[in-house]
This record gives structure tokens, sequence and C-alpha cells, in this order.
């Protein structure tokens, strides 16, 4: 729940990384049911930020269509518009939600626009404030120190995020995903996460997995020879 802004010692901070899945399918849908309840609200006020997928009208349309059946309160945050948001803008509709969800699509694209609209401040200052961060893809890479982008047809590459959660991460994890060599000088803890899978970190500590099925999630240790299942996270449903 959104806290007394002046009363930090009991803000309870919450991120919630989805590894992957068809929001407009349904097939995250238990997920998407969790993170409403875990605003504490009936009707949260959500912020949805479709940059890593070049503000797709569609996209912005399913979150919609999905998040105010749950009950939600959403707002659209579009970057790459002709029409340029002041910082006052930017600020406000950071730090009046509730929740910051971030869609999936092209991490750089996402990366490089949000450094350019100076909004990453604005992100971490709510965040600090009570909001629920939470994203699905690109959106659940981002609040790590590192992405390891493991597409199929390219050597994978070990990409920066924003660093709030500790080491890299690993979002449609397979168990064939190889690991960049940079992981392994570096001795990063990994975390692993399936698609329709998503996880809650409190103040920055994992607590646990929250699959629609029966999707698992990993974290993985140097030397990287075994994967260790994260255990469920056992919540009240509403």
């Amino acid at each position: 729940m959104k806290s007394n802004k002046n009363n930090k010692s009991n803000i309870e901070c919450k991120i919630i990384p989805i590894g992957g899945g068809l929001l407009r399918l349904g097939e995250t849908i238990s997920i998407d049911k969790f993170v409403i309840q875990e605003s504490g609200k009936k009707h949260p006020k959500i912020l949805f930020v479709p940059t890593a997928s070049k503000d797709l009208p569609a996209y912005s349309t399913a979150f919609r269509r999905v998040y105010e059946k749950l009950g939600g309160q959403v707002k659209i945050l579009r970057l790459l518009g002709k029409r340029k948001l002041s910082q006052i803008s930017l600020e406000k509709l950071t730090t009046s939600a509730d929740i910051i969800y971030v869609g999936g699509g092209d991490y750089d694209v996402l990366l490089s626009i949000w450094k350019k609209h100076k909004i990453i401040p604005l992100i971490q200052s709510a965040y600090q404030q009570g909001t629920i961060l939470t994203g699905l893809s690109a959106g659940c890479a981002v609040w790590y120190e590192y992405l390891i982008d493991s597409d199929k047809n390219k050597k994978p590459r070990l990409k920066k995020g924003l660093g709030i959660l500790r080491g890299a991460v690993i979002p449609h994890y397979k168990s064939d995903n190889p690991f960049p060599s940079e992981i392994r000088k570096a001795k990063h803890l990994v975390t692993a996460v399936e698609d329709r899978c998503a996880l809650i970190y409190i103040n920055e500590k994992l607590k646990g997995s929250i699959p629609a099925t029966k999707q698992k999630s990993f974290t993985i240790r140097p030397p990287y020879a075994k994967k260790r299942q994260i255990t469920l996270y056992f919540y009240k449903h509403h």
C-alpha cells in the first residue's frame, strides 16, 4: 500500500517483474490480479508505459481493457509522440500512480527514450514513495543491474538496467539459455524467469514467485552449474 510520503521508514517498496506472456490473451491474468491486490486499493491508479513497443496503440488498448476490468484507473504515458511532456507533467504522472507497469518490446528503445526524457529519476523517486513497479519482458528486465539478452540469432549480451534489483535477469527463460562470458567473469547472481511467471521483491528482497499456472523461476549463482527454484509466494486471494 502506498504510504504517507513523510513516513519513509514504514514504506514497503515493491517490484513485481513478469518474465513474459501475452497480456491481451489473458496469459498473465492471475498475475495482473495479484499486481492490483498488492496495491491495497480496489481502484488503484495505474500508469502504463509502452515505450519498448514504440507506444504501439493496440498494446495500450489491450492493457487498458484488462486493467480497467480489474478495477484499475489507467493512464498511458506515451513518450514517442510529437508532443513532449514537461518534467512537471511527467513528475505528476509518476508520483500520483499507485502502480507503474512497463510494457514489453525493444529494450534498447526503452532505455534510450527514458534517458532522453529524464524519466528514470522520476520512476525511482515514485518507487521510494511506495509506487509499485512492475512490467513484462523488457519491463521485467529494466529493474535489475543487468539483462542477459539471449536472442536466438545473436550471441548472448549483457545490457545495463536501472540497478534497483541486484544481479542479472533472464526474462522468457528456457533451460537452454546461454550465458555471456562477462557474467562468468563478474560472478553476478542470475535470476531466470519463465513466461507467465512473476516475482515479488519487497524493499529489494526477493520474497517468492507467482506463477500463472505451473511456471517456474530460478536463481543461478556462480559457478552457474546448478539452479535453485524460487519458492512460491503465498498470499491471500480476494
